[in-house]
């Protein structure tokens, strides 16, 4: 899975939880026998954590969106910003943020070098250690795709095995309390809600702030550091986003092409250099 980071780990977290829900949630001896209803919401949780899986693997192994890097005599006749001479006066006039020396070329706008990829990533949102790969204008659709799926598998993994809980509690003496015994008599149905309670928090706070910025065709990077990029100021030094195109576009640009085509938008001068 991509470069080195958390992904693994992540990996096996998710398909260790789904053994134990299939084991101590589902079908669990200590629990009443399970109903229609409640299985076939709980396969659909395990189907759903199986997609998160593949996922997750295709968003860890994917082609964030890296831009083409110089090699040294090698140039590339087809990619302009490969041909630019950096040494030529005419192109230290421009926007000097777009100039990689690391990778050797001009980059988009929206672009930034990832210091963990050791490449510029096109419309860069963040590095993340948990798909072990960067999260760029190729693989936030299939980001957005993984945190959503994980979100929904969380909630009715959760509910399955509060329902399941609560049907099978028997009558309790007075001297021990609900908690005690649910505790001591369901440890594996406890320690899925454990964790599963950690990965729906998570999943769905990146999935709100995903959203969000979706909404407003931004990334996590812009958000970040909108101070420091002059595309993301007006006139009036105040916060302008040139790239939002209204709620409705912006979602739907996303959802049906994975990223949003702003090439034409905020390209400066040192863009023309390579021409």
């Amino acid at each position: 899975m991509g470069h080195k980071g958390y992904a693994p780990i992540l990996f096996s977290v998710v398909v260790v939880n789904v053994i134990l829900f299939i084991s101590s949630v589902l079908f669990a001896p200590g629990l009443t026998k399970v109903t229609a209803v409640v299985a076939l919401w709980g396969w659909t949780a395990v189907s759903l954590a199986v997609a998160a899986l593949l996922v997750l693997v295709r968003c860890s192994s994917k082609d964030p969106g890296y831009i083409k890097t110089a090699v040294a005599g090698q140039p590339d006749a087809q990619d302009p910003l490969l041909n630019i001479d950096l040494n030529n006066t005419s192109s230290w006039t421009g926007n000097w943020s777009q100039l990689c020396p690391t990778c050797k070329i001009i980059r988009p706008v929206r672009s930034k070098h990832c210091p963990t990829c050791n490449r510029c990533v096109e419309q860069f949102d963040h590095h993340c250690p948990w798909v072990s790969n960067c999260v760029g204008k190729r693989n936030k659709r299939d980001f957005f795709i993984f945190l959503c799926m994980g979100s929904l598998t969380s909630i009715i993994g959760a509910a399955v095995a509060l329902q399941r809980i609560w049907t099978s509690v028997p009558l309790l003496v007075a001297d021990e309390s609900w908690l005690h015994h649910v505790f001591f008599a369901y440890p594996g149905v406890i320690a899925f809600l454990f964790m599963d309670g950690a990965i729906l928090i998570a999943s769905v706070t990146l999935c709100v702030i995903q959203i969000s910025q979706i909404a407003r065709n931004l990334t996590t990077n812009e958000m970040a550091n909108a101070v420091r990029y002059g595309y993301l100021r007006g006139p009036d030094g105040r916060f302008r986003n040139p790239y939002n195109h209204g709620c409705r576009k912006n979602c739907s640009d996303f959802l049906i092409n994975g990223y949003t085509n702003d090439d034409e938008i905020a390209w400066p001068p040192l863009q023309h250099v390579a021409s």
